[in-house]
């Protein structure tokens, strides 16, 4: 690889179509900053899979759930690769404590559970957008893990992810989370449906959490508790 150019998150969303177009002419790869940090890195199919061949001592393939990798882990200086119930996981180095790494294999798992199993088209699934909370100059932002849009672009359903053992401890904070992001997104319409989720693999087989509440019948997060935390418990159909 030989051209590096670094720009931010926000900067590659909107220049997507240029950069796929770059990348293709071989030869350059974007490393995207998020806040100054750098947080991934974009390469053509064909530099990928020449990595994958030619630099087999620094990637490392393995099958399970984090038991499996765990002890594996130090050996390995950048990018891991994880197949889990053959999902493919990408983790950078700085994800070694146990809950980032719990929850980025999650939020890899909804993706994929989004589009196979529920079948979202993948163009309106949206991940990791950072939404400003409160109106004016304010400085509060949340990340909304997974956003599905309709086709002119309107929120329909929100989701949050979390750490599987603490899933019940955080529900009122997700929550409550998924209601600011709500309002902060509601523009022509009102999303429906706000989604708290979780999953582990465990012995072999999938556990999975979930509550989904109806955001056009609560509109704030106190009348949902004092309505008694109502919800259900599959990703819902829109």
């Amino acid at each position: 690889m030989k051209t590096k150019n670094i720009i931010s998150v926000t900067q590659a969303r909107k220049e997507i179509f240029t950069i796929t177009q770059q990348l293709q002419q071989g030869g350059n790869h974007y490393i995207l900053t998020e806040r100054g940090v750098p947080k991934a890195v974009l390469l053509s199919l064909e530099s990928f899979e020449k990595l994958l061949e030619n630099d087999k001592k620094q990637l490392i393939l393995a099958d399970g759930n984090r038991a499996t990798y765990g002890n594996e882990l130090a050996k390995f200086p950048g990018t891991l690769i994880i197949r889990d119930e053959s999902r493919v996981v990408y983790l950078s180095e700085k994800d070694r404590e146990v809950k980032t790494k719990e929850e980025s294999l999650v939020k890899a798992q909804l993706f994929i559970k989004l589009i196979e199993v529920c079948k979202y088209p993948i163009n309106l699934i949206e991940l990791g957008r950072y939404v400003r909370i409160g109106k004016g100059q304010s400085r509060r932002y949340i990340e909304a893990d997974a956003i599905i849009n309709d086709e002119n672009g309107n929120v329909k359903m929100i989701f949050e992810v979390g750490f599987y053992g603490d899933y019940e401890k955080n529900l009122d904070i997700i929550v409550e989370d998924l209601f600011d992001l709500a309002e902060a997104l509601s523009w022509v319409r009102k999303p429906q449906w706000l989604v708290y989720f979780s999953r582990k693999y465990s012995n072999g087989k999938v556990q999975e959490k979930i509550l989904a509440v109806n955001y056009l019948q609560f509109n704030t997060f106190t009348a949902w508790k004092k309505a008694g935390r109502p919800g259900t418990d599959k990703i819902p159909n829109v």
